[in-house]
């Protein structure tokens, strides 16, 4: 059985025997350095081998014969941004929550490390092979790339993808490569079209909806699609109840795409409508950064939120739940997501053959103030 196997017995020795292969073919397979294409099927024997006997190549060995203390790592890819420098992923709000989350979720559950990678080019074969040499598994948040996977693949390290939509966005040439990565989603369209009938049952029929930048006239590649998923919720929703009435206002190109950046677009676009707002009801935005700077608008024109007019926002950010607390917002139930990845990683550990599991997380709507 896969899941007895006893990992420490197995090494690349063992899976060139049960695959009749060199010892030199599985580690060019495992490190992708075959000078000559390694054929379909010996490529599926050994990786069949590897899942079978549940072995994942590492650095762990070798560590440990060093007496040299290793806990296990779980690696977190920014998917759209996996270039990026690891800071500056770690300074989106978004990204920046759901990784204090997990980071302790995987502490208390695995008592795993958390390490965010990056590279310097996703087009990379060695820069993959080198980010991913040491961990134990990877979180990916949002795109993935092919080469990232197709050396996951060959290494056998389990992989848990994380998305707030049901389309799985790609990077690169996927064929030949298996879909061989549990899928953890949430809807961003249902969270709008939850947060809209949220305002119509307290008695809001006249709606705006603040786009983000990053639409796709003005980004078609990456948050792009989060952007217009959004919106197409809001349009859903607005559709579906043909005696309230809305419009969706996108902001113009920016000079730079960041989160910060949005808080004064919100407010552009507040102010270019500003005739109109005492005849709105509910002003509902791309995420909280935005609600903020519409909130500030509607308080200059002399409108008290959340008693004249109703704003929400989405991500629940910790940063801004007292600047107005009257701001409703909605976030994935983060308990269950977390809950849900740690389970995963527990079942990958020892279970490299049963199918993919793909798990839908359900939105919650709150008070920022909460």
């Amino acid at each position: 059985m896969a899941g007895k196997t006893d990992r420490t017995a197995i090494n690349i020795n063992s899976i060139a025997r049960q695959a009749h292969v060199s010892t030199t073919t599985v580690s060019n397979l495992i490190n992708s350095t075959e000078v000559f294409p390694i054929s379909p099927e010996t490529r599926e024997r050994i990786l069949r081998v590897m899942r079978e006997l549940n072995y994942r190549p590492h650095i762990g060995g070798s560590l440990m014969r060093r007496n040299v203390p290793r806990r296990p790592k779980l690696g977190f890819v920014f998917g759209e941004e996996c270039m990026n420098p690891i800071l500056h992923t770690a300074g989106n709000p978004l990204v920046q929550r759901f990784l204090r989350e997990l980071e302790s979720a995987i502490e208390q559950e695995l008592d795993w490390e958390l390490a965010i990678l990056r590279v310097n080019d996703e087009n990379s074969r060695s820069e993959w092979n080198e980010r991913l040499i040491d961990v134990e598994a990877v979180v990916n948040f949002g795109q993935l790339n092919c080469l990232m996977c197709d050396t996951m693949v060959r290494r056998n390290l389990p992989l848990i993808n994380v998305y707030p939509h049901t389309e799985v966005r790609r990077h690169g040439s996927f064929a030949g490569i298996p879909d061989e990565f549990d899928f953890v989603f949430w809807r961003n369209e249902r969270q709008m079209e939850n947060i809209f009938q949220h305002f119509y049952a307290r008695g809001a029929r006249r709606f705006l909806f603040l786009a983000s930048c990053n639409i796709k006239e003005n980004r078609p590649e990456g948050f792009g699609f989060d952007a217009e998923a959004k919106i197409s919720g809001f349009e859903r929703a607005l559709a579906a109840h043909p005696e309230a009435t809305g419009r969706v206002l996108r902001p113009g190109k920016p000079r730079f795409y960041t989160m910060a950046c949005e808080y004064h677009l919100a407010r552009e676009m507040m102010l270019a409508v500003r005739d109109e707002l005492p005849e709105v009801d509910a002003v509902m935005c791309h995420h909280d950064i935005m609600a903020q700077g519409a909130a500030l608008v509607l308080m200059e024109t002399g409108r008290q939120v959340g008693r004249d007019v109703m704003v929400s926002g989405e991500g629940k950010f910790d940063e801004l739940r007292f600047w107005h607390p009257a701001i409703t917002t909605t976030s994935v139930d983060s308990i269950r997501l977390n809950a849900e990845i740690c389970r995963l990683l527990k079942l990958r550990r020892t279970d490299r053959i049963s199918p993919p599991e793909t798990v839908e997380i359900p939105t919650i709507i709150s008070s920022n103030g909460e």
